[in-house]
């Protein structure tokens, strides 16, 4: 069948009434449509820290979860090795140290104790000037 003649079969057939039931519904439809909304601009504007935040929620969110991590492991760690490394090693340690140090020095044929350190001598005077009591 063409499209002409499909018209104009269209066109004899006599139109029916829409069902009162339809015509209620869609009269309800388009008096919502035409009603104006609330505009997305017509909320208040979100406070500044919020609009800060908002495009990485989670980012900030994993960064402030290590942070409670590390503050919870800081105060539940014991405080007892700052009060250990404070005290002065027993004399059994420190007599092992010393031949480690001795032994150490032999395998390395440098002497143990070395000499000490000559005092410096503290520079004369730098200016060329005669004083008047030499003249």
């Amino acid at each position: 069948m063409k499209p002409d003649e499909f018209e104009q079969q269209l066109q004899s057939r006599p139109l029916r009434p829409v069902p009162s039931e339809w015509r209620a519904e869609i009269l309800e439809a388009a008096h919502r449509a035409s009603c104006p909304r609330p505009a997305v601009t017509d909320r208040p504007p979100a406070p500044w820290w919020r609009e800060w935040l908002w495009p990485c929620q989670q980012a900030w969110a994993g960064l402030a979860a290590v942070w409670m991590l590390l503050l919870g492991w800081q105060f539940a760690a014991p405080s007892a090795p700052s009060s250990v490394t404070r005290q002065s090693p027993d004399p059994e340690k420190q007599t092992a140290l010393a031949a480690q140090r001795r032994e150490l020095a032999r395998l390395l044929e440098v002497p143990a104790d070395p000499a000490p350190a000559a005092e410096p001598v503290a520079p004369g005077p730098r200016s060329e000037r005669i004083s008047p009591s030499k003249v």
